[in-house]
């Protein structure tokens, strides 16, 4: 039991050396990291002298983990050796297992995005509700990684039972999941009071020949709703291009690095006259904030909340016992701040309320030049 306490605890010295490279924290790091394992060793001696049950150290050792790499960035993992293959499986495949993208709010996997025509979508999941189990085991205050796997290696074997608390907080329910083949829609443009609200659920740079011959049959509109609730699948570069269709002429998207050498992408679609009003929420995530931000610098009207806040595009590093996934390139928000931990602001926020579409409803006001001022 020693021997699994030292190498705990060297294994949470060597994590922390990576990340402390990674993040660039590494001027004066040592001293901290002396603290650090002095810290650990105070709470390890603490659960063992004051818990009834003791606690297992696998689970000490996750929680460390897991707690070090979100201080350095809040949607970064810490996969264990053991499971590094399972977490390469799902990060290579193409679609998401039961079409279901997610991330996390508190300590819940958080529904950003439900593929249409997914078994996810015909279960009636929907985005911003959160999952509490998988199977037969219990996700909350798990890491990301272990719902994914989960995930994955149920829909391999046909079938899986979800309990999905509800976006109101109000209750969960039991959901049965069944495999079954689905593929990425295409972008949409449906009018509503006379005016197109344009949906994109996967920002590609291949999408953008489809979005511009969904747009064609609207060219004289003056005004357009670009609906980015529940959109997280994407690339920086198909948010770009996505962003030039849409907003036209040249069109610019500011990258963060860790190294210091901020990028500036930069793509020239065709002309536009229309107004576009966007909305965005807690599930507009990652290529889809990207996409917000840029369609912002252009003059577009955001309406909604917060968005997810993370465009974090990482890679693994190698620590003890397992692999650190660390943003290495990210958005930047309309204040030049990174978008990791914080999401973008919409200039009109609205609450949401039962029985409506708060959001779209005043979006479609503002698209329509109703412009009455919203109730607080």
């Amino acid at each position: 039991m020693k021997q699994r306490w030292l190498f705990l605890a060297v294994s949470l010295v060597v994590v922390a050396v990576v990340v402390a490279l990674a993040s660039g924290a590494v001027g004066g790091a040592g001293a901290g990291l002396y603290r650090l394992v002095g810290i650990f060793g105070q709470v390890v001696s603490l659960v063992k002298s004051s818990y009834v049950e003791e606690v297992p150290v696998d689970q000490l050792e996750m929680g460390a983990m897991n707690g070090l790499v979100d201080a350095a960035d809040p949607g970064g993992l810490y996969v264990p050796d053991k499971m590094i293959e399972d977490y390469a499986r799902v990060r290579a495949r193409a679609l998401p297992p039961f079409g279901l993208v997610l991330g996390r709010r508190s300590s819940y996997p958080l529904v950003m995005q439900v593929i249409a025509g997914s078994p996810a979508e015909k279960a009636g999941i929907v985005p911003g509700e959160l999952v509490e189990r998988v199977g037969a085991e219990p996700v909350r205050a798990r890491p990301l990684w272990r719902t994914l796997t989960l995930l994955d290696a149920a829909e391999r074997k046909g079938e899986v039972s979800l309990d999905v608390i509800d976006r109101q907080l109000s209750g969960k329910r039991p959901v049965a999941l069944k495999a079954a083949a689905f593929a990425l829609p295409s972008p949409t443009v449906e009018v509503q009071e006379s005016v197109p609200v344009v949906r994109v659920p996967v920002l590609e740079p291949g999408v953008v020949a489809k979005l511009s011959e969904a747009l064609k049959a609207h060219g004289s509109a003056t005004s357009l709703v670009v609906d980015l609730r529940g959109v997280a699948l994407g690339t920086p570069d198909g948010a770009l291009k996505v962003a030039a269709e849409l907003a036209g002429g040249d069109v610019q998207m500011r990258l963060g690095k860790r190294d210091g050498k901020d990028e500036a992408l930069q793509a020239k679609g065709p002309a536009r006259c229309w107004t576009l009003v966007v909305c965005v929420d807690g599930t507009t995530g990652g290529a889809a904030e990207l996409l917000a931000v840029a369609l912002k610098a252009q003059g577009a009207t955001l309406v909604g909340g917060d968005s997810y806040g993370d465009t974090g595009q990482r890679r693994a590093l190698r620590g003890a016992g397992g692999e650190v996934w660390l943003a290495t390139t990210w958005g930047l928000g309309p204040d030049g701040k990174p978008l990791l931990g914080t999401g973008v602001k919409p200039d009109e926020r609205v609450r949401p309320h039962k029985g409506g579409d708060a959001a779209l409803e005043r979006a479609l006001e503002l698209a329509g030049g109703r412009t009455v001022k919203q109730a607080a």
